[in-house]
């Protein structure tokens, strides 16, 4: 069983696919007893996604409308 610390580092490796399926099932079953980890990795796939959006776009100086997307994504 992997702890907290050893998720947290795996987290954008599972996120991303790019970790075994013998890794995958021991991080998907940590995740499914530990509530922290999954906060934290639902955050993660929240960034990513915007993070994502903002690379795929053009680039926009108006930091309101970019604030308004990571709040509606955050939301999702």
């Amino acid at each position: 069983m992997l702890n907290c610390k050893q998720v947290a580092s795996l987290a954008s490796d599972y996120l991303d696919n790019n970790s075994t399926t013998k890794l995958n099932w021991k991080i998907r079953m940590h995740l499914m007893m530990c509530s922290h980890c999954r906060r934290f990795y639902r955050q993660l796939k929240v960034t990513n996604k915007v993070a994502r959006s903002a690379l795929s776009e053009p680039s926009n100086d108006n930091i309101d409308e970019l604030l308004q997307r990571i709040k509606e994504s955050a939301k999702k």
